[in-house]
């Protein structure tokens, strides 16, 4: 029998986790699994959960919840001062759940049968250095607009997924771009410099942000580098027209889209403004994104 450690944020998804809840300890119970289930009662309790907690007795960490409660539950591995880890699933209970698109687990169903078959992978992690301290992230680092869109979306959190496109469109409408330094390293630590205007910059671990964009296609979770999308300014009739295809992953063709992958990365705009990482708005510009390969393992078929 194996022991599982439930993290449930019970107001991921409009409450999803909650009605999901009974099923899944029904389904983990018959399939032989001993549940230890702790609810987050606040913004940052996941990360300081598995900050904290005596981990040494579970065979791995199943997080209820959406891309920032698997944001939280990574922090909270990668800063432990012990340096234990445990095995993390997922069941998707938000409202994006990029996470559980790249691993194609969509609903209940796919989750507990993941977890059932038990195999494992090892993903690669980013470590964020920005004001002095660290932020881990598994999904995005994006700034610009993409930060923008973020900051927002709290705002007009009753519009449901919808916001995210009708602020997208305000974006352009109201285009703002900055201009930015950015140096880069390939996988064979090259460096390359840019100097540009931007609509945004956003680094990728994942093929899939926001709901269902495919905003890095080209994206593998354990190849030990990050994918950067950058699109650079552009008329607004352009930017409207490459829209429709971030949720397909052919604005990689257009001409005002950069498309690289990345082991390193430093960005330096003309001003200080927010990063929206793994969905979350949290630390500034400028900032040093370093990739870590296969830091964290995951429960994946």
């Amino acid at each position: 029998m194996k022991n599982i450690l439930l993290i449930i944020n019970p107001v991921s998804g409009k409450k999803k986790s909650k009605k999901l809840l009974p099923d899944t300890i029904l389904a983990l119970k018959n399939n032989n699994f001993e549940l230890e289930i702790i609810k987050s009662e606040y913004k940052g309790h996941i990360e300081k959960i598995l900050n904290t907690y005596n981990i040494k007795n579970y065979d791995s960490c199943c997080i209820m919840g959406g891309d920032g409660s698997f944001h939280e539950a990574i922090n909270g591995l990668m800063k432990r001062t012990d340096k234990l880890k445990i095995p993390l699933s997922l069941i998707p209970a938000g409202s994006g759940n990029s996470l559980g698109r790249d691993l194609n687990i969509l609903n209940l169903q796919d989750a507990i049968n993941n977890i059932v078959n038990g195999n494992k992978k090892s993903i690669d992690i980013a470590e964020i250095s920005c004001n002095n301290y660290k932020i881990y992230n598994f999904n995005i680092a994006g700034w610009g607009m993409v930060a923008n869109i973020g900051i927002n979306a709290e705002k007009y959190r009753w519009l449901g997924t919808s916001r995210y496109t009708i602020l997208s469109l305000f974006e352009i409408i109201f285009k703002k771009t900055n201009n930015a330094n950015i140096t880069y390293y390939d996988k064979n630590n090259k460096k390359y410099q840019l100097k540009n205007d931007f609509m945004f910059a956003v680094i990728c671990n994942t093929i899939h942000t926001g709901k269902g964009m495919k905003i890095a296609p080209r994206a593998k979770l354990n190849d030990g580098l990050m994918d950067l999308v950058l699109i650079k300014d552009a008329p607004r009739l352009k930017l409207l027209k490459l829209m429709p295809k971030l949720f397909t992953g052919k604005h990689i063709n257009d001409n005002i889209v950069e498309y690289m992958h990345i082991s390193k990365i430093k960005l330096q705009p003309n001003k200080v403004s927010k990063l929206n990482i793994d969905g979350e708005i949290k630390g500034r510009t400028p900032f040093e994104l370093t990739v870590i390969p296969n830091e964290i393992e995951i429960i994946k078929n």
